[in-house]
């Protein structure tokens, strides 16, 4: 079987992407108004933009240390993506990891050594595959101890919860457009805040920044039309052969570029964010679909987000039984075609070196390590097929 289904993905059209360069070319300043746009949108005062998640997160917290110089503790979820601690490491900061509760993927911050009472930066949440965390409790916890939330929404635009948007509840929120994200213009972050405060010394660290080099900006070209092409199921394999691109690859490194978001994903973001909200509904209605299928099955079940939730579900979590059955159903489901993942390769506790830039080495959280070995994601993109989810769930009941 030639075709294979990508794990996550938003379709895109070279012609978007030929009329976003040419956006650029012309500098009609679609890159302002896409920002100013986009804040208003979600309420927000002001909107920064950075070349990655990874690269506004850190902007963020070298913004905060500002503020806040004698604190040098971040609070991070303790499974989670691992460039959110690489851009801690690289601020400077130490990580302090708070569990997660593998039934519904929120942050478990009820538990006894929750949050350091002194030198508290800030506390990070997740938001994974969508699903909007309850922060009340934490900005609680964090307001008590003088410290900041940063409301990662990397995954997760285009959510909310209790009627609020993910990246809006917290005093400063981010948003990735990578690969995979729930908008993608392969690179890109973007930072939204309320805060005044915030907003200057974000503003005064992005002026910090060099802009992207021509040849970055080819190289970034050839990558979305490449990605237009090349998303579709009958050409997946292509790129999936291809090791330089890293496809699937997690990886801890403090060491990674940071730069301004470049114009031409300024320009495609624009064009893509009016599609948003008719592709998370594609996405919601595959997820709804996947999960009757598997309601009740003895040794797959899916989290459960919270009833006042609207999740954008990037990709489907499952949790296996155990680590020998999600091993067994990934190769079933490549063989079948399908390109489900194991997702982050460990709980942050387990990345390696990691245990020098943490406030109590060792550390180790039950419920993020039981996740790291169980979880496994399906697709449920606007490109996967109804065929496609009737494949996955014949493979799942076959386990």
């Amino acid at each position: 079987m030639f075709r294979l289904v990508p794990p996550a993905g938003t379709p895109l059209r070279s012609s978007q992407v030929l009329s976003a360069l040419r956006d650029v070319a012309t500098a009609n300043g679609h890159g302002k108004k896409t920002l100013e746009t986009f804040a208003a949108q979600l309420g927000a005062r002001y909107a920064f933009g950075a070349s990655s998640g990874r690269a506004a997160l850190w902007t963020i917290l070298r913004g905060l240390r500002r503020l806040r110089p004698q604190a040098g503790i971040v609070a991070l979820p303790a499974y989670t993506c691992f460039s959110v601690a690489a851009a801690v490491v690289r601020a400077g900061l130490q990580v302090h990891l708070m569990d997660v509760i593998p039934e519904t993927l929120d942050l478990d911050v009820c538990a006894a050594d929750s949050l350091p009472e002194k030198s508290l930066l800030c506390a990070v949440t997740a938001n994974l595959f969508g699903y909007a965390n309850d922060v009340r409790p934490l900005r609680e916890m964090a307001r008590a101890r003088n410290a900041f939330v940063v409301d990662d929404a990397a995954q997760a635009l285009g959510a909310w919860r209790e009627g609020k948007p993910a990246g809006m509840r917290g005093d400063v929120g981010l948003f990735s457009l990578g690969r995979g994200k729930a908008i993608s213009t392969i690179e890109g972050g973007l930072i939204v805040t309320g805060s005044e405060e915030i907003a200057k010394a974000v503003r005064e660290e992005l002026a910090l920044l060099r802009p992207a080099s021509a040849f970055h900006g080819a190289w970034l070209l050839l990558q979305l039309l490449g990605y237009s092409a090349l998303l579709r199921p009958e050409l997946y394999r292509i790129p999936r052969a291809m090791p330089f691109l890293k496809i699937g690859v997690t990886e801890f490194d403090p060491g990674f570029s940071v730069n301004g978001l470049h114009p031409l994903s300024h320009s495609l973001f624009l064009s893509l964010v009016d599609q948003l909200e008719a592709i998370n509904e594609i996405r919601r209605a595959n997820s709804a679909w996947m999960r009757e299928a598997l309601e009740g099955h003895p040794k797959f079940c899916v989290p459960q987000p919270s009833a006042n939730t609207r999740a954008t579900m990037v990709r489907l979590p499952v949790i296996a039984r155990d680590e020998d059955t999600r091993s067994f159903a990934l190769k079933r489901l490549r063989v079948a075609g399908i390109e489900a993942s194991a997702f982050y390769p460990s709980a942050i506790c387990d990345i390696e070196g990691i245990g020098a830039h943490m406030t109590n080495p060792p550390v180790h959280r039950a419920g993020a390590e039981h996740i790291a070995r169980t979880l496994f994601t399906l697709p449920v993109h606007p490109l996967v097929e109804r065929k496609d989810m009737e494949r996955i769930a014949d493979v799942l009941y076959s386990v």
